[in-house]
């Protein structure tokens, strides 16, 4: 056993180092490329176009090699995700060093030497951009870092805008047209760097998460969080023996619990979805407004079903605990986007933040989810799809609220405005911590019913 844990161990570390170093070459040349090609130094353009083979073979080596330990069959599903997940990574690190070599190639048609100064200023500062973001990827992979790919998205939006400016000054110059094609296509080749930088910090992402849907997992954050384990000795002998014999079907259980909990996750599913509604007009606000409180109304006689439905049933179809606290959480989505609508109505704003239509899609978006993981209470079926998909969405609206907060203490908007908008942002990312809650209680509860 402890050779087969070595064995593993050298060879994840075997991995690593291939792809930090991949990582490394694909930074130097992107850097070589542009310093050669404002420079128009055709012999440093030569070295990346005959570096970028070199990094072609290692490429093809290190899938080789995952390949082959896939074939050997045996792995956990922690190693088969990470071994699927570097197989997707190794071709964007060969992708981005051909981009790099194409970028060279533009030097040995002379691109560099004329280009006017405000394309040679756009591309530097293209590549620095570039390089940044790709330190950055590096470091996630390094780190195993979850936050990369959230903050890289911005970095690659200013590529982008940068990107269009190439293009429009190599139309705009009145050049020979094959110069303008070239610019062109240079603008691509770095907004397409950009791209992978952001994909693999995503990869990153994808591989750093934590496995939904495992009791120690569970058990951790529940300890972390000072609650009780769910399989203690508080639980009374009645409650065990009944919670036996609903395993083996022996018991028939109230199957109305599910269908009031999927007409509460679609109860705030349209709420999310008329909120954003009145955040993406911002015009008859009181409509909306009413609407929305049509919605949270609706939540309040659904809860209150569930609960009388409790009180009313001997045998359960999960804890009474964990429906009541499923009951509970459902209950403060449809509260929370209430109360961001009741307080853009109260203070009468009226013009939204940028931010606030990002926030609004993201919610929708978690909702949905949130009305599909409702589907998989039963059989538990796609459900770690489902989790992972709302604890993603909430980690992208959290880098939405921090950017929309450091806008709004910025100095750009008075005092009066700032305290307006603090508490209604803070009502919609309320709203999304609140779906997450459900997230967790779903989860929870088909850990202890598996």
């Amino acid at each position: 056993m402890g050779s087969a844990v070595a064995d593993r161990d050298e060879f994840r570390r075997r991995i690593d180092d291939a792809i930090r170093l991949l990582f490394g070459l694909v930074i130097e040349a992107l850097a070589r490329s542009t310093a050669a090609l404002l420079e128009q130094d055709v012999e440093r353009a030569k070295q990346v176009i005959a570096d970028d083979r070199a990094i072609d073979e290692r490429c093809g080596s290190l899938m080789g090699l995952v390949k082959e330990r896939l074939s050997e069959g045996g792995l956990d599903p922690e190693d088969l995700e990470n071994l699927v997940a570097i197989l997707q990574i190794a071709p964007e690190l060969e992708r981005s060093a051909d981009l790099a070599e194409h970028i060279a190639q533009r030097t040995l048609r002379g691109l560099g030497g004329v280009i006017t100064p405000r394309s040679r200023g756009l591309i530097q500062s293209m590549s620095d951009i570039a390089v940044r973001m790709w330190q950055a990827a590096d470091t996630a992979y390094a780190q195993r870092s979850r936050d990369a790919s959230f903050e890289l998205s911005e970095a690659d939006d200013e590529l982008d805008d940068l990107a269009a400016s190439l293009v429009s000054e190599g139309i705009a110059q009145g050049a020979d047209p094959q110069v303008a094609v070239d610019l062109a296509l240079i603008a691509r080749f770095y907004e397409r760097l950009g791209d992978h930088a952001v994909n693999l910090a995503r990869r990153v992402d994808a591989m750093a998460a934590p496995r939904r849907l495992t009791p120690a997992r569970i058990w951790s954050r529940r300890r972390s969080a000072g609650r009780r384990d769910p399989g203690d000795q508080s639980k009374s002998g009645l409650a065990r023996v009944v919670s036996g014999l609903k395993h083996l079907r022996l018991i028939p259980t109230d199957e109305g619990f599910l269908e009031l909990f999927q007409a509460a996750a679609t109860n705030a599913r349209d709420c999310a979805e008329e909120l954003s509604k009145l955040i993406a007009a911002f015009s008859d606000l009181d409509e909306h407004y009413q609407a929305i409180k049509a919605f949270e109304h609706q939540g309040d006689q659904i809860t209150i079903e569930l609960l009388r439905r409790l009180d009313s049933s001997f045998v359960t179809p999960y804890d009474r605990e964990d429906i009541h606290a499923l009951a509970e959480e459902l209950d403060d989505v449809v509260d929370d986007m209430f109360s961001a609508a009741s307080l853009m109505q109260l203070v009468h704003v009226e013009q939204p933040l940028p931010e606030l239509a990002e926030l609004a899609e993201v919610l929708v978006a978690m909702a949905d989810e949130m009305v599909a993981l409702m589907g998989c209470l039963g059989s538990g079926q796609g459900a770690r799809y489902r989790l992972e998909r709302i604890e993603h969405l909430e980690r992208q609206g959290d880098a939405i609220f921090r950017h929309s907060m450091a806008r709004l203490f910025s100095g750009e908007y008075e005092a009066l405005e700032v305290i307006k908008w603090k508490d209604i942002i803070q009502a919609l990312e309320d709203s999304l911590n609140a779906i997450e809650d459900v997230s967790d209680v779903v989860e929870s509860i088909l850990v202890k019913n598996s």
